[in-house]
């Protein structure tokens, strides 16, 4: 169910997951991906070109590098 992943990835990024509504407005929910990518990266370790360019524009590869690294999920980094 992509809209359950999708919940717990803007919950991941530090927002309230009804935030998760913002993605069916057109460009609000571009620009929103964008956000929540980069706070995503963010709280991972990385810096805002990983979380851009890796979370954004080839999410395939960034995704799986989040998911394989043995980098730690910490909120305070947000």
């Amino acid at each position: 169910m992509p809209v359950v992943n999708t919940v717990f990835l803007v919950k991941v990024a530090g927002y309230s997951g009804w935030m998760t509504l913002l993605y069916l407005i057109p460009i609000v929910g571009l620009i929103f991906h964008i956000i929540v990518s980069i706070r995503v990266g963010r709280a991972f370790g990385h810096g805002g070109f990983f979380s851009f360019f890796l979370l954004v524009v080839f999410w395939v590869i960034g995704y799986l590098i989040l998911a394989f690294s043995d980098d730690r999920y910490r909120p305070e980094r947000i």
